[in-house]
């Protein structure tokens, strides 16, 4: 090959990477996700207060350390000292034991808490508290094993998740995970749904199906996925991009496109909840019927309600919330966590109420009063004890509040306590005696 031929060689390679890297940027062809992912990691910020070093980052990428979901996030330090040291069974010996307080006289029941728990062979899992304030049972929950997982479990987030009341786990790591996974009580697997899925298991009343989002977290228009518990066959696909279309009358979708080409501006959307109305709960709603879906879009501040068969949008609000997740039916209102990561609020979370009728809407718990703040992720559910369980993730930080405000549990992840480091949270519940099925914390025991 002469110097001609390999000028015109190169000339045309280069004419060819060109085109490939307009149409991977514009299409959003393989390798987009990996490419994206890693501008997320150059771009990252962590949600503590301080910077992170490059180098912590790359680790706990590579799985070598847990510092991606480790926290110095200013937990009153009123809060830690009314705390006591709880015993973590098989905790990795590079994190402290946690640290809870339970109010005299709110010990009833269960308290199921789910994050990075750090295990000697599990980092993500769970734990179950009795009634006598000690850990009973404990879960160990991974994505490693999937075909389509990119990444080692620390570099992972464990966000979507439920807990069945016969002690089985559903749970989902977004796309670094590579699927949705059940595992029985015991933490054995029952079923794996390959894929790409992201922020919620979110069940329907009986516990037959659950939904989720299903693809990338930055599509503009996602797939919803309704998906049947028992054996995680796919029952339903709905294209949020059919909804819009359908609902040609409602523009709520464009808000964030670029006024002079049309495009949408990265991460349009980021939907992040879906709860079911139960029959239950529908006598509180007249304007809505059981099966409606109300959801969350955290980059539009929106929350909206479609007819899963219909399609049809049928309310939508705008703004009562900042960066919202966790969002349900409540009472014939609707709450939300808002992370409020911008805004006049920013630096503290709340929990919004907003009156589906009027639109009128409320703060019920000022994060600022409680120095309470998740920039990312964050879940909050009423109690049958009639108190609010909060989950401030990335603080590692959970706690229950009574109807007057006062904190009755609260529970901190604690990585170093000399440091005042905490480990992320996904999920926590508080459960009636009678929530489980069965004892299977004595029948899983080695």
């Amino acid at each position: 090959m002469n110097t001609v031929q390999k000028i015109a060689v190169a000339y045309l390679l280069g004419m060819a990477l060109l085109v490939l890297g307009f149409a991977v940027g514009e299409y959003k062809i393989f390798p987009y996700h990996y490419i994206a992912q890693l501008r997320d990691f150059i771009e990252w910020k962590p949600e503590a207060a301080k910077e992170m070093p490059t180098r912590e980052k790359l680790l706990s990428q590579l799985g070598f350390a847990d510092a991606l979901f480790v926290y110095n996030a200013g937990i009153p330090g009123a809060i830690r000292k009314k705390t006591h040291t709880l015993t973590l069974p098989d905790a990795n010996s590079t994190r402290d034991n946690p640290n809870m307080y339970i109010e005299p006289g709110q010990a009833a029941g269960y308290r199921a808490v789910f994050g990075a728990m750090d295990f000697n062979d599990s980092f993500w899992g769970g734990i179950l508290i009795g009634p006598d304030a000690e850990v009973i049972h404990t879960w160990k929950l991974s994505t490693d094993h999937l075909p389509l997982s990119t990444k080692p479990d620390q570099g992972k987030n464990m966000y979507g998740l439920a807990l069945l009341p016969d002690g089985s786990v559903i749970y989902t790591m977004g796309e670094d995970g590579g699927g949705i996974v059940r595992v029985d009580a015991c933490s054995n697997i029952v079923w794996n749904l390959e894929g790409l899925y992201h922020h919620t298991v979110s069940m329907s009343e009986h516990n037959d199906y659950f939904w989720t989002w299903e693809g990338v977290h930055t599509a503009t228009h996602p797939k919803v996925l309704k998906v049947d518990a028992a054996t995680g066959e796919v029952l339903q696909t709905i294209d949020m991009e059919e909804v819009m279309l359908n609902n040609d009358a409602i523009h709520l979708f464009d808000i964030r496109q670029n006024a002079r080409n049309q495009k949408d501006i990265f991460d349009v959307s980021h939907a992040n909840d879906i709860d079911e109305l139960t029959v239950a709960q529908a006598k509180d709603f007249p304007a809505f019927k059981p099966g409606d879906l109300l959801m969350s879009y955290r980059n539009l501040n929106l929350i909206f309600v479609i007819d899963p068969k219909t399609l049809q949008i049928k309310w939508w609000r705008v703004g009562a919330t900042n960066r919202q997740h966790d969002s349900d039916w409540e009472n014939g209102t609707i709450t939300s966590f808002s992370n409020n990561m911008s805004g006049a609020r920013k630096g503290h979370s709340d929990i919004v109420r907003i009156d589906p009728n009027s639109l009128h809407h409320e703060v019920i718990v000022d994060g600022k009063d409680l120095s309470m703040f998740s920039i990312i992720n964050a879940r909050q559910n009423l109690t049958d004890f009639n108190t609010r369980m909060i989950t401030s993730s990335t603080q590692g930080w959970a706690l229950e509040l009574d109807n007057a405000g006062e904190l009755v549990f609260t529970y901190i992840n604690t990585y170093n306590a000399k440091r005042k480091t905490d480990l992320h949270l996904s999920e926590t519940y508080r459960l009636k005696q009678d929530f489980f099925t069965n004892r299977f914390w004595e029948q899983c025991k080695p």
